[in-house]
């Protein structure tokens, strides 16, 4: 029977007479699950006829890209996975697939359709959320954030490839269901992005930033319901398809009509869409007179509206977006001092600092509004966004030390990985700012201590077989040498040493993947077949990391529990019984294996017959 890892599949729901599956796919924000929460389950609570699982892989986001995008963009490797998976258990049953896809895991979808049209003949539905179809900006804090997100910008080989293909293959319009969505408050993926490079009818927007868009409370909540209407063929009502909706994320010139038409029932969030319609089709003077009428609704109506502004400039880097914000955040702040409400206050207090900061240098205004901040976030009801104000303060007071102590607690409270990501995004940009790559890092490591895990790699050998790590490090120079992916340990000696076991211990736990060279001599080591061997096969079995293995010379590896994970290459024959040139290639498709699986997923890696 086929081989394939449990742990890459949640089955939310499985039964063997059912012929049609639906597929989650998430993106550079999380894994299998956490990125989706309980929206799997609440659509199988509500749609029969479907099976339901999660897919997973490692990313290193959150807010980190590191070994995903790179230099020789990987995404094309994550859409083979894709084919693969649905050509294997438990996918290759099915006659019709519905693929539901958030951020990367779109592009991983499109590359995997346009490059297989078997898949594509399969696939009955697609469902992209928040995916950087067009590309993400090529912004200059971002490149020094993550310094390998060059390859999704607009206008990257990798971006116009693949809508260059995906039209060749899918014009005049796929034989699949399509759907484009966009988070109405997205900042990290815009709509122009989401949902230009596809037909008007295809577009969808539902409330939401990047994260929260797929995140569902109940089975009422919009993301669900657009899966059930995709699912069962039925129309879409209510806000998904509101024209004032997607006015407010594609410039429409019959924007002023449609405000004239809602007139007087437009509710706070409404009227944030109008005048956003309005600011995208150049008429800010309508959209702060708007504003200004509805002005009583509330300060969040100047401070939602001048998030979305600010996110224009984050797009464009078009100074004016900016000015427009921070005059909009001034103007909510001036309210809601007046009214006392401290959690206002200190998030229109923060984003002025922000701006000011990052956008004008204006030091001294950025640090008194981050003094206001400040008071104001220590007196308000302590959670993880008034400790993460006031870590983002002290940052524009210059107490560096103070910020990451304040980011640190923010972990202690209840939060979603989106709200992490979303202040991990922003202290990096004030760490561009100020060109410090050590508050990058410390970032880095509160917001995602697991980043460079999945890079990490972890080489056991025999000392009598340095010759065959060396010739296997040869071949992944190009990614160590590019930072792809690092050495954890490399000591093959199995020398014993009262230290020995705990250098190991901690080896392992910061690897990603595991490369054991297996041979006689390997074998004959008490160290390593007492110690090693057994502590790798332990926490490779709990899904803490990936173990690969090569079979250098004659052994009887069947005695080991290696005979359970994955070789590199047939072992019918070790490497050294093999021509150089056939040895070679085997050791370039092992570094290529070894790149691939630290984005293999790292919840369950253990492969096991079924």
């Amino acid at each position: 029977m086929a081989q394939y890892q449990p742990g890459t599949f949640n089955a939310i729901r499985s039964r063997p007479d059912c012929e049609r599956a639906v597929v989650f796919l998430h993106g550079f924000a999380g894994g299998r699950d956490d990125t989706w929460d309980r929206l799997p389950s609440l659509l199988g609570t509500v749609v029969e006829d479907w099976d339901i699982y999660t897919l997973g892989y490692a990313t290193t986001f959150r807010p980190d890209f590191i070994g995903v995008w790179s230099a020789d963009p990987d995404l094309p490797i994550l859409a083979t996975m894709l084919t693969t998976q649905t050509r294997i258990e438990p996918l290759w049953r099915y006659t019709s697939l519905a693929l539901v896809a958030h951020s990367m895991g779109g592009l991983v979808v499109q590359r995997a359709l346009v490059d297989d049209p078997e898949l594509a003949d399969r696939v009955e539905k697609v469902l992209l959320f928040g995916t950087p179809s067009a590309g993400l900006r090529k912004l200059s804090w971002l490149v020094f954030w993550k310094r390998q997100l060059r390859n999704l910008a607009r206008g990257s080989e990798f971006i116009t490839a693949l809508r260059r293909d995906w039209v060749a293959r899918f014009d005049p319009e796929p034989r699949f269901n399509l759907w484009v969505i966009a988070g109405e408050q997205d900042q990290l993926v815009s709509p122009q992005s989401s949902l230009a490079p596809f037909p008007r009818k295809y577009h969808y927007v539902v409330p939401g930033d990047h994260h929260s868009m797929i995140r569902a409370a109940d089975t009422g909540s919009s993301s669900v319901r657009l899966l059930m209407s995709a699912l069962s063929s039925t129309p879409v009502a209510g806000e998904l398809t509101a024209p004032l909706t997607l006015a407010a994320e594609i410039p429409d010139t019959t924007v002023s009509g449609l405000i004239e038409a809602y007139g007087d029932r437009m509710s706070q969030q409404e009227v944030v869409r109008a005048a956003l319609a309005l600011e995208r089709n150049g008429k800010r003077d309508e959209a702060t007179a708007l504003l200004r009428r509805y002005q009583a609704l509330g300060t969040d109506v100047q401070g939602t509206l001048a998030g979305r502004i600010k996110r224009m400039w984050i797009e464009t880097e078009d100074i004016g977006f900016a000015q427009h914000a921070l005059r909009l955040y001034q103007e909510a702040l001036n309210e809601a001092r007046k009214s006392g409400e401290r959690d206002q206050i200190y998030y229109h207090a923060i984003n002025i600092a922000f701006l000011e900061f990052v956008v004008f240098d204006h030091i001294e205004r950025a640090r008194e509004m981050a003094e206001i901040a400040l008071d104001n976030a220590r007196l308000a009801t302590s959670n993880a966004w008034s400790v993460a104000t006031q870590a983002e303060a002290n940052l524009y007071l210059g107490n560096r030390d103070l910020a990451l102590d304040l980011y640190y607690r923010v972990l202690d409270f209840e939060a979603e990985s989106w709200q992490h990501a979303s202040m991990a995004l922003q202290a990096g940009q004030v760490a561009s700012k100020l060109k410090d790559s050590q508050l990058a890092d410390r970032l880095e490591e509160i917001f995602t201590p697991t980043a460079r895990q999945a890079n990490r790699i972890f080489v056991s050998y025999s000392y009598k077989d340095r010759e065959w790590k060396d010739r296997l490090c040869q071949m992944l120079a190009p990614f160590l040498r590019d930072g792809e992916l690092q050495l954890s340990m490399d000591d093959g000696s199995f020398q014993p040493g009262d230290r020995w076991q705990e250098t190991v211990q901690n080896a392992l736990k910061s690897a990603g993947v595991v490369v054991v060279l297996v041979s006689a001599s390997f074998l004959e080591s008490a160290y390593a077949m007492n110690y090693e061997l057994p502590e790798i096969v332990k926490v490779a079995a709990d899904g803490r990391l990936r173990l690969l293995w090569l079979y250098v010379s004659h052994a009887e590896y069947n005695a080991t529990a290696l005979g359970s994970f994955q070789a590199t290459h047939d072992v019918s024959q070790p490497l050294d019984v093999l021509a150089r040139p056939e040895q070679d290639a085997i050791l370039l498709k092992a570094a290529q294996d070894i790149k691939a699986a630290a984005l293999g997923a790292t919840d369950r890696f253990r492969s096991q017959e079924q």
